[in-house]
């Protein structure tokens, strides 16, 4: 749609808005020229939390044998689809109560995750387990909310899931007083030319706001206790504790700070020669960064405009999955949610390099 791109060019002397891209790796294209598309709304009558999605990551695992294509439903409960296609409208009428696998029923632990565990990133292990990174919620009673993230393990391609261990926490306890706190709403991604898991998430950073954070584990499943956070300069920090319920302290990713957010989407772009990351920020607006290591990131770009709608919660899904793009990417995201938290789930595809 050339009305976005319009408005990109526009933005261009904001500063805080955007930023060209200096050099690229020889052979790729250029992240931010690209042209978006008109929405396009997926049905969610008659699904389970209908109004609701999505509500954060949606995961995507091939199956070797079939060909099929499992997605996974970040929600209090989630929830797991099979489907041709990796793609969200060909798998939603399966959203039922009945493929619920995680999160609330599903041995819950006090503190923990007795307010839901929504799946954020699901990969499959050489020893032929699924591993299941999860944004965990610890409630009061309300709407507020203590966050960790954890991982559990499935044996039988996650129909059934271990109970589940925090692998990242901030460095206090749950507050008395109910307050939305802790750490979360991040997605968690598997970097195969360093073997090593990054998980990006949303903490506050002291005297500036929530910041997307980043941490790695370079155990081969990710394990509990092997989980170091950034500390402005390499992976040095504590991500959990499990003697004193804590972890380290959190640190911004330096190229993402001009604009706090949460709930990132990364995948690696096979067209682009770069990673790609995509999140919500408090303004309600999308912004898109681009990364050689997934590390050092570039100063994030609007990529909706909050005078035609509100976004929240996207999600980078290609033909191939979650985990790798092209230049064609399906941006799945939820739009113009009201004041009872309803939105309505929409999609827009992005053409990398095509211009109006």
């Amino acid at each position: 749609m050339t009305w976005l791109i319009s408005l990109l060019i526009l933005s261009a002397c904001n500063k805080d808005t955007l930023q060209r891209t200096p050099e690229h790796p020889a052979g790729a294209g250029n992240w931010n020229e690209f042209s978006v598309s008109e929405p396009a709304f997926i049905d969610q009558a008659g699904v389970d939390m209908r109004g609701y999605w999505p509500d954060g990551k949606i995961s995507v695992v091939e199956n070797d044998l079939s060909g099929k294509y499992t997605l996974y439903w970040g929600e209090r409960y989630s929830f797991r689809t099979v489907a041709e296609t990796p793609f969200p409208e060909d798998h939603i009428s399966q959203v039922r109560p009945g493929n619920r696998v995680f999160g609330i029923g599903f041995g819950e632990k006090a503190g923990f995750t007795d307010g839901g565990a929504w799946f954020i990133g699901i990969y499959k292990l050489k020893d032929g387990r699924l591993a299941g990174f999860f944004h965990a919620e610890s409630h009061w009673g309300g709407l507020q909310a203590y966050k960790s993230i954890g991982v559990a393990y499935s044996s039988d391609d996650g129909l059934t899931w271990t109970r589940g261990e925090k692998i990242l926490n901030v460095d206090y306890p749950k507050p008395a007083n109910p307050r939305w706190s802790g750490l979360g709403d991040g997605c968690v991604i598997y970097d195969e030319e360093n073997e090593r898991f990054i998980c990006y998430y949303s903490a506050f950073v002291d005297n500036q706001d929530y910041k997307i954070c980043m941490a790695i584990s370079e155990d081969a499943s990710g394990a509990p206790g092997t989980w170091k956070k950034w500390d402005g300069q390499r992976f040095s920090v504590e991500g959990y504790n499990p003697s004193n319920n804590l972890g380290g302290r959190d640190y911004g990713i330096a190229g993402l700070k001009v604009r706090s957010g949460a709930n990132p989407s990364v995948m690696w772009n096979e067209y682009l020669k770069r990673w790609v990351m995509v999140y919500a920020g408090w303004n309600e607006v999308l912004y898109m960064s681009a990364s050689d290591d997934g590390i050092a990131w570039e100063r994030p770009i609007a990529i909706t405009d909050v005078v035609n709608e509100t976004a929240r919660y996207p999600n980078l899904i290609s033909e191939n999955g979650d985990l790798k793009g092209g230049s064609v990417v399906k941006l799945y995201y939820g739009r113009n949610q009201n004041s009872a938290g309803v939105r309505q789930f929409a999609l827009r595809t992005i053409t990398y390099d095509e211009q109006p």
